[in-house]
């Protein structure tokens, strides 16, 4: 993805909304130099497409920033850009009808599309176990949490330690049993943790990695609801779940270090 310009106006601070913050950008797109052009000046479709491009650039750079517009407002916001991004490159496509699209134009449009599926998880938290000692995930009543925005939480009967996300959220309330003494709310990344068993089945060790990496290991986290739209369900009654991860941390002593990868920590230096 092309950087974004280097802001030359101001955005007030605190929420604002999607339109004040599309069109930030849309000035900061059209003030830019970096607008790339063909050689030849008169070649109409490029200078067609300079308006799609500032467009399309526009929103992906404001997509970035979407967790300044306050949540409820972030489902509409998305469908206003999915439009956008729609009917630019659809533009684009006729535009080029015919002959091939410059490889440049192709990534602009690509980057948009790809920053329409990460503004799903927009002002995404981490709900963190910060201890003391392991938790046992408790029962979580799905039923009452409900299906509105996006979550993803440990299986009931699941054994964390100190440190690890238990679950994220995002446009939504989180799950009342993890809310109090011992959890901890933390802006972060979608990720998923994945467990290392041995041969023996027993913990070795957990990695913290972005949803698209698929390393080796056991997924953790389950994911309950996309956007307001089930996904998923717990599958495993708890009391089984819990003796079978009892089993696994029997011959473990001490917590193990957890692991992460590039771009799966709220914090650079993890």
């Amino acid at each position: 993805m092309e950087d974004a310009p280097t802001p030359t106006s101001k955005l007030p601070t605190g929420l604002v909304t999607w339109t004040t913050l599309l069109g930030h950008w849309t000035d900061l797109v059209k003030a830019g130099e970096g607008l790339k052009r063909s050689d030849d000046d008169d070649d109409r479709a490029w200078r067609e497409s300079i308006p799609e491009v500032i467009r399309l650039q526009a929103i992906t750079f404001a997509l970035a920033e979407l967790d300044r517009v306050e949540g409820p407002d972030r489902g509409l916001a998305r469908d206003r850009a999915a439009i956008g991004v729609e009917e630019a490159s659809s533009r684009l496509d006729t535009l080029w009808s015919g002959v091939s699209m410059p490889e440049a134009l192709l990534e602009i449009a690509s980057d948009a599309s790809l920053a329409l599926e990460a503004a799903v998880y927009a002002g995404l938290q981490w709900i963190r176990w910060r201890g003391p000692g392991r938790l046992e995930m408790p029962e979580i009543d799905l039923e009452a949490a409900g299906t509105a925005g996006t979550l993803a939480c440990a299986q009931p009967g699941t054994i964390l330690l100190p440190g690890q996300p238990v679950a994220w959220w995002t446009e939504r309330e989180p799950p009342r049993e993890l809310v109090g003494p011992g959890f901890e709310f933390e802006a972060g990344p979608a990720v998923q943790i994945y467990r290392r068993l041995d041969d023996a089945g027993r913990a070795i060790g957990d990695l913290i990695a972005p949803l698209a990496d698929l390393p080796v290991g056991l997924p953790i986290l389950v994911p309950i609801s996309l956007d307001g739209v089930p996904i998923g369900r717990f599958t495993v009654d708890r009391d089984r779940w819990l003796a079978s991860n009892r089993r696994a941390f029997e011959a473990v002593e001490g917590d193990y270090e957890v692991g992460y990868e590039p771009g799966a920590s709220p914090t650079p230096d993890q």
